[in-house]
């Protein structure tokens, strides 16, 4: 039989039971009763308040009414808007709503009758309750000396109001199963209160605690050590305990026999007794308890008649000093006396008495002094006054040499004289070496000869041991090569222009050819004498003297003319030369400053003197230095990379030699040659330029590993590959077979030089990614192989780059958010190409993205864009349209132009040179520009590049490279862009005159903005 599971089922059946027992005279006799009246009616319930707006939390009542029914059995509701069942929460009592809610309900009599569930909406106008009550226990946390009763007070503030509090004594997190709190909790013991409430939506509170400590037990105080006798002094401590009590908040006590109080003194550190004393003490603790009164007596018995003085010492003894002395005066009383009372003392060599000053601390001492002192004990025992006497001397003594140091023409007798003021000089030491003397040099005993030049360093000690800082006199006995070097430096020395001065028996080291520039690089010979210099240029053609100059030859010359020529100091002409002997070596000429800063001094140590130094190719490689010539960074472990003077350190080789060497950056040289150097107009520092003119004068002793750099399609049959070093010709094979193109043939091979190969290939999709690998049969022309690391590239199927013209600049943009315009001379690809200031040329200011312009468009580059302020720059460079990222949107762009984005960098004031470079690296544009005035000692060789170039005319000034001193200056034939720096603004700009090239400053001038269209 199946079981009946529905209320009104059972009922049903139940009903229908009765009555069959009933019928059956089940009901116990008598007569039978009618059957009870079917309720088939169900109840009705009632909502209250009636569903509406209410401004905050409202309580809810549901009320069922089953008239003369059978009587209500269960009310069943729901808030989320459901339909409620029997499964539905039942409803007990009046609830809380917090927020916008609908009621769903209905209820069943006992009959079973079951009503149609109603619906009320109560909509709540205020914020929902989301606030969690505050619970606050009064009182808070303490220490106490007795029970405490505490109350906790739940505030809801403008919420649906609090609904229960719960409560832990044990230190254990609460829950809702934990104690409801009902009436104040009686604190008798020490306990961590914890606690929390929940408000009527159910918001609940972060559980709080405070913590009772009840203490009814007052500490406990002890004296150590306890009363009792002493004899000379006692020290007494107290010490206070409180057990597991709230904790000793402070000892008070007395030593006059009154009874100590909370207003007593306050114990803070040992008690130090010297009398007969009675102690009293008290202990107060945090809960307010207060011990009993502790009494200790402490007497002083009376110690034996002493008749013996004390004894007192000096620390340090009198003696000799060369600095001042801290002096401690310790007196000693004998064993059983009375103990020192006192000491005093004088400095003055006076008999010193009680009345003179006591001793208390150390007696700084810092002249000469004679100090004098006693000491007395508590018996009145004075011992015999002591004296210790100090000599301070603090300044070193004088010595000096006679007589002073100079040039003689023969040996000269030196007398060294020591004087001191004060303890006397002891001994003088010296050294003829240059060394500083020291305890083991030689001891000046008497006067000495000296035969041949020599440096005299010397110094003297005092008596008290102060040193004499070492002084220096250098004796010149003239030789040869001497007088040589110092007509060489008279020379030097001497003022531009006309002279008459003679340089006799000075070496011709190297005979120098003219290169490029007849001003900055012609052609002459370079004398010197001693290996530590100095050294001149003879700016005289060897080819118009007689017998013509050569290395290792002794000459006699008489210099006419002297001049300084980019800061290097020359013999413009000579009256007279002739040659006293052949052959000579130069080796012990040479110096070896690779340890040292070459870079040092004004003008520099080193100039023109025949030097070794080695070093360290670094930087991107080899730059313009001059017609004829290239120059690389060049870092020694005397010039470190990174320091400020690598700047200004170079080495620099003829151009015809700069590809038979093949040197490259990371290379190792030593170079042997003498020291070139260069100093513009305006440049604060001289650049040093250790000089290869011939192919001897450089050792390459390792170069890294050639590098596959770059591949770049340059028609669509061809492919140019580029090496970090120059290759070994014969390595690359002709038919191609060492380079692998995935997807592509390669045909053919040609080494160019360079460091670059040419490929010739199968047909190139455009723009299809390729990459290609070299085979390590490919070596350098040292015979290394290509870096298996570094032996691959990739590149795109050709496309025709560009040919672009800059044509306006806004270069005071605020934020260095500046602008260049590009004017697209003839379509193509922008891929690659570069935006570059010739002040950084390795950080380029942009790279163009690949997109493919016509002939006619304009190309706006914003530098360091704005990536912040919503609406200012483009997230990205356009490259589907010129209204991809539209003006309307972005305020920065232009919409009748290309925007495109570049570096992190702006452009700045001053003098600089802008150049853009299409995709393979040819430069197509460029423009410069100055703030007249302004002396940016880098600028005329950036101006000097491009003018180089063929970008910028004219192509020098008056025959020589343009600066600020030349005539044109490098102001005069660049762009005068200041007025663009007045304001900051993008309106005002430096711009072509229409859309003139005629690559000089009189396309360009200052005007306002026409980005995007052609200038006016």
């Amino acid at each position: 039989m199946r079981s009946i599971s529905s209320w009104p089922l059972r009922y049903a059946a139940l009903a229908l039971t009765t009555q069959l027992v009933l019928a059956c005279g089940g009901g116990g006799g008598g007569e039978p009763q009618p059957p009870p009246a079917a309720d088939l009616t169900p109840p009705t319930t009632r909502a209250t308040p009636d569903g509406g707006d209410f401004s905050g939390a409202v309580v809810v009542t549901l009320a069922c009414d089953d008239g003369q029914g059978s009587g209500c059995a269960a009310t069943y509701y729901t808030l989320d808007g459901s339909t409620p069942g029997t499964g539905s929460t039942q409803y007990r009592e009046p609830f809380t709503l917090g927020s916008t809610t609908t009621v769903r309900f209905y209820s069943v009599d006992t009959a079973g009758n079951a009503e149609a569930p109603k619906s009320v909406t109560y909509t709540l106008a205020g914020a929902p309750d989301v606030e969690p009550p505050a619970t606050v226990a009064n009182p808070a946390s303490g220490s106490f000396s007795s029970p405490r009763s505490v109350a906790l007070t739940c505030d809801d503030g403008a919420g649906s109001g609090c609904a229960a509090t719960y409560y832990t004594l044990d230190g254990s997190v609460p829950t809702q199963a934990s104690p409801r709190y009902t009436a104040p909790l009686s604190i008798a013991a020490s306990v961590t209160l914890r606690f929390f409430s929940v408000d009527r939506v159910g918001n609940i509170e972060a559980v709080r605690q405070a913590r009772y400590v009840v203490d009814t037990e007052a500490p406990q105080v002890a004296a150590t050590p306890r009363g009792g006798t002493f004899t000379t002094t006692r020290v007494v401590t107290l010490a206070c305990d409180d057990g597991d009590g709230a904790g000793c908040a402070a000892i008070h006590y007395t030593t006059n026999d009154a009874i100590p109080s909370l207003e007593s003194p306050v114990y803070g550190e040992p008690l130090v007794l010297t009398a007969t004393t009675r102690v009293r003490f008290i202990a107060v603790d945090w809960a307010g308890n207060v011990s009993e009164v502790v009494s200790e007596l402490y007497t002083r018995d009376a110690p034996p008649e002493d008749r013996e003085a004390p004894a007192t010492v000096a620390n340090p003894a009198g003696g000799i000093y060369r600095s001042a002395q801290s002096v401690v005066l310790a007196c000693a009383d004998h064993v059983g006396g009375s103990g020192c009372a006192a000491t005093y003392y004088t400095l003055d060599g006076s008999a010193p008495t009680t009345s003179s000053p006591r001793y208390t601390g150390a007696i700084s001492v810092s002249a000469t002094s004679t100090l004098r002192f006693f000491s007395v004990d508590q018996a009145g025992n004075a011992e015999a006054a002591k004296s210790e006497q100090y000599t301070v001397d603090t300044v070193a003594p004088v010595t000096t040499a006679t007589p002073a140091g100079g040039s003689y023409t023969e040996a000269v007798t030196v007398t060294l004289t020591c004087s001191d003021s004060g303890t006397g000089c002891r001994e003088t030491r010296y050294t003829l070496d240059g060394s500083a003397p020291e305890t083991g040099s030689p001891l000046y005993t008497a006067p000495f000869t000296l035969s041949a030049s020599a440096t005299l360093r010397f110094a003297s000690v005092d008596q008290a041991g102060n040193v004499e800082q070492p002084k220096q006199e250098s004796y010149s006995i003239l030789s040869m090569d001497a007088v040589a070097s110092t007509q060489i430096q008279a020379v030097r020395d001497a003022a531009e222009g006309p002279v008459a001065l003679v340089i006799n028996g000075a070496r011709i080291t190297y005979v120098k050819a003219a290169v490029g520039n007849a001003v900055n690089d012609p052609a002459g010979f370079f004398l010197q004498a001693e290996q530590a210099g100095p050294a001149l240029f003879v700016a005289v053609d060897p080819d118009t003297l007689s017998p013509r100059p050569q290395a290792g030859a002794r000459v006699r010359v008489t210099v006419s003319q002297k001049s300084v020529v980019n800061g290097q100091a020359r013999a413009a002409s000579l009256s007279s030369y002739s040659v006293l002997s052949l052959g000579h070596s130069l080796s012990d000429l040479v110096q070896d400053v690779s340890g040292v800063d070459v870079t040092e001094g004004d003008p520099p140590r080193y100039e023109s003197q025949y030097i070794s130094i080695t070093g360290t190719l670094g930087g991107t490689g080899f730059s313009n230095a001059g017609l004829g010539h290239v120059q690389a960074p060049l870092t020694t472990a005397g010039v470190p990379e990174g320091s400020g003077a690598a700047a200004y350190l170079r080495l620099r080789v003829v151009e015809p030699l700069h590809e038979l060497l093949s040197l490259t950056p990371g290379c190792s040289v030593t170079v042997v040659s003498p020291l070139w150097l260069y100093r513009a107009a305006g440049q604060v520092r001289h650049t040093l330029q250790p000089s290869v003119w011939t192919e001897a004068q450089v050792t390459a002793s390792a170069c890294p590993a050639p590098r596959v750099v770059s591949a770049q399609a340059t028609d669509r049959n061809s492919v140019m590959v580029r090496f970090s070093r120059p290759l070994d010709e014969a390595s690359v094979d002709r038919s191609g077979s060492q380079f692998t193109i995935p997807g592509l043939s390669v045909t053919g091979a040609l080494a160019l030089g360079h460091g670059e190969v040419w490929l010739s290939t199968g047909n190139q999709a455009p723009r299809q990614p390729y990459s290609v690998t070299v085979a390590r049969t490919v070596r350098d022309v040292r015979g290394t192989p290509v870096d298996a690391a570094a032996a691959s590239a990739t590149f795109s199927g050709f496309q025709r780059p560009a040919q672009l013209r800059i044509t306006e600049i806004a270069p005071n943009v605020a934020m260095g958010r500046d602008l260049v315009e590009l004017y697209v001379v003839q379509g193509g690809t922008t891929l690659g190409a570069l935006l570059v200031d010739g002040n950084s040329v390795g950080s380029p200011l942009a790279t163009l993205p690949e997109v493919e312009v016509s002939t006619g468009d304009f190309i706006v580059i914003h530098l360091n864009p704005d990536r912040t302020t919503p609406g200012t720059d483009a997230p990205a460079s356009e490259t589907l349209g010129k209204s991809q990222y539209s003006q309307s949107v972005y305020s920065s762009n232009f919409d009748t132009a290309w925007d495109f984005q570049g570096g992190s960098v702006g452009l700045g004031t001053g003098n600089r040179t802008l150049r853009i470079l299409d995709g393979l690296g040819f430069t197509q544009d460029a423009v410069a520009a100055t703030v007249v005035g302004n002396t940016f000692a880098g600028y005329p060789a950036l101006l000097q590049s491009i003018q180089d170039l063929g970008q910028w005319l004219p192509s020098n000034c008056g025959g020589i490279p343009c600066t600020y001193t030349s005539y044109p200056s490098a102001w005069d034939v660049s762009v005068d862009w200041s007025q663009a720096f007045h304001v900051q603004t993008r309106d005002t700009t430096v711009q072509r005159f229409g859309m003139a090239d005629t690559d000089t400053r009189e396309d360009w001038g200052v005007g306002p903005a026409s980005f995007g269209a052609p200038n006016p």
